[in-house]
């Protein structure tokens, strides 16, 4: 744990803002603290803590959209009866009671944990980042943000993930225990317009998008001790089958 000159917990976001730009300071953003805390490197001076800035624990339906404020405790998700099924479930499994008390639903975009598969549930629900700077906002799709975080984030902070909830979903999962992250998890969702998503998890460094008609050929997953990258490769292949299977059985 570094030696930290400064912590701040300020009441809004651009008081927030003001705290991140300081020339000559190396801060970092927190929420609920459970990934950055951590793993804070030894380079960060001060702190700004998110948990008193106003507005960023809203939730919101707008039509078809969910909207949901950066610093939604994870727990939220699972109890909140407007939430879709399958983001209850996948919230459920992002760790124990205690933490999906603090983890926040910015935090796991923020730090993307590879095997999330909360993060693959906001993948096929078209999840859209709302990021706030000294420049104004800005909505990022997902797939975008992942793909290069610091310049998407380039000085700002996570205010929104947006969601489209309506369409049939489906997940399908393979780990050590029911309650381990997965080696393999596929989760997918038939959107209003009849196009199929479907994201994996344990293929990649996050959890990718994937062509439902070619996934053996769109992954190239890492081996590790729990599988071989051949046995990643067949579960991506047979859980993605199963999901869109049963997608399709539903009335």
């Amino acid at each position: 744990m570094p030696q930290l000159k400064g912590y701040h917990r300020p009441g809004n976001i651009d008081e927030a803002l003001a705290l991140l730009a300081r020339p000559n300071i190396n801060s970092t953003v927190i929420a609920g603290g459970t990934h950055i805390i951590p793993n804070l490197s030894d380079a960060v001076d001060e702190v700004i803590d998110l948990q008193n800035v106003a507005g960023l624990a809203q939730v919101k339906q707008v039509g078809h959209q969910l909207i949901l404020g950066a610093m939604v405790r994870l727990q939220t998700l699972v109890e909140a009866g407007q939430m879709p099924a399958l983001l209850r479930a996948a919230a459920s499994l992002e760790g124990p009671n205690t933490l999906r008390h603090a983890a926040t639903i910015g935090g796991v975009v923020a730090a993307p944990h590879k095997e999330s598969e909360l993060l693959a549930a906001l993948l096929v629900f078209e999840a859209e980042v709302e990021v706030q700077s000294g420049g104004g906002r800005k909505t990022v799709a997902l797939p975008n943000f992942l793909r290069d975080i610091p310049s998407a984030l380039n000085g700002g902070i996570i205010t929104v993930v947006a969601l489209t909830t309506t369409g049939k979903t489906a997940h399908a999962r393979t780990a050590r225990t029911p309650t381990d992250r997965p080696i393999v998890a596929a989760l997918a969702r038939l959107a209003d317009d009849g196009q199929m998503r479907l994201a994996l998890c344990g293929v990649a460094n996050t959890p990718v998008l994937i062509d439902p008609a070619n996934v053996k050929a769109g992954v190239n997953p890492p081996g590790d001790f729990r599988g071989s990258r051949e046995y990643r490769r067949q579960l991506a292949a047979t859980l993605s089958q199963r999901v869109i299977t049963e997608i399709a059985e539903q009335n």
